[in-house]
């Protein structure tokens, strides 16, 4: 039996999406506050106290999930995407009840906000099983130590295999398109903004327009570009391609077969102005969800269900090549 290791590198590198979603929330909160009449901004020191304050509520509610699911000896991971989300959507009410966290721009609108931290805490949780690893799991009882000697050492397996169908993968790589963009809008905004508002709503605009930008793209992307990541999947295997290099290239191909295919109905844009984009979408997208799924045995042929034992010949048999004849009276 086998447990997810403690790692302190792969906690770190798990909340980096919780971190990202904090920022974007922490971001559109500001503009919201900004925007209010009079403006309630508070200073940054504050904002970096809050937002300092979440990540580290994160760390801790994730970390205490995995020992509490390393004590259990659960190790797939369903179970650690489950804990993520549940710690992540812990977090944000502990933030909400202590006022740890800036008010939203609206009312009414904390529960539909909080999905979004959980659905980040879910790959968070997804992330950590995928970068800590396996180990043997510690023996239990009396057996101690030579019983854990005792125990079977890693297995090896030369069969046929193929990439899983991963919903994690899928839902990592679909949020790619949104991604991307914000980082875009963001080095634009952050090099134009400052130099064009003379208010002091530079850094913050520059802040908070990637923020909105990363929330509309995905809303809008999410759905179409999981069934993108799904069928470039499936292309791929049907094709036997195993590599990453293999499904970014699958991926490049079909974002630009798309691109063409949209083109006569989108006349006003010329066709480069979308084919790199497409392009490093595509190439980016398949490569992530190669390095998230992984590989699994292919699956054993389906058992059959016989009622006649003289039917189970083969194919090429003799029998099945002519007809018996019964002379009816």
């Amino acid at each position: 039996m086998y447990v997810v290791r403690n790692s302190l590198q792969a906690l770190f590198a798990a909340l980096i999406p919780l971190a990202l979603v904090e920022a974007i929330l922490v971001a559109m909160a500001a503009l919201a506050l900004q925007a209010a009449s009079p403006p309630e901004l508070p200073v940054p020191d504050q904002v970096v106290m809050l937002y300092a304050q979440r990540i580290a509520t994160d760390a801790a509610l994730l970390f205490a999930g995995h020992w509490l699911l390393q004590q259990a000896r659960m190790a797939s991971r369903i179970a650690y995407g489950l804990m993520g989300g549940v710690m992540s959507a812990a977090s944000y009410a502990i933030a909400v009840l202590s006022s740890a966290t800036l008010p939203p721009g609206a009312a009414g609108v904390l529960l539909t906000i909080g999905l979004l931290p959980a659905v980040a805490g879910m790959i968070c949780g997804f992330l950590y099983h995928q970068f800590a690893g396996l180990v043997p799991a510690p023996s239990r009882g009396s057996r101690g130590r030579d019983g854990a000697a005792a125990e079977e050492g890693p297995r090896t397996f030369d069969g046929p295999i193929r990439v899983r169908t991963s919903v994690a993968g899928i839902s990592i790589a679909a949020t790619m398109p949104a991604v991307l963009t914000a980082i875009l809008s963001f080095t634009i905004t952050t090099l134009l903004l400052p130099r064009t508002l003379a208010d002091g709503t530079g850094p913050l605009l520059a802040a908070a327009i990637p923020a909105q930008m990363f929330m509309a793209i995905l809303v809008a992307t999410s759905v179409p570009s999981a069934i993108f990541v799904l069928a470039l999947h499936h292309i791929a295997r049907a094709l036997g391609r195993q590599r990453g290099y293999e499904y970014a290239g699958i991926g490049a191909a079909m974002a630009v077969a798309f691109v063409l295919l949209i083109m006569p109905f989108m006349p006003v844009f010329p066709v480069m102005f979308l084919l790199l984009p497409a392009l490093t979408y595509g190439g980016i997208m398949g490569a992530l969800y190669r390095r998230f799924a992984g590989l699994e045995p292919v699956p054993l042929p389906e058992a059959v269900i016989a009622s006649d034992v003289q039917a189970l010949v083969a194919a090429d048999h003799p029998s099945r090549q002519r007809h018996g004849v019964i002379i009816s009276p």
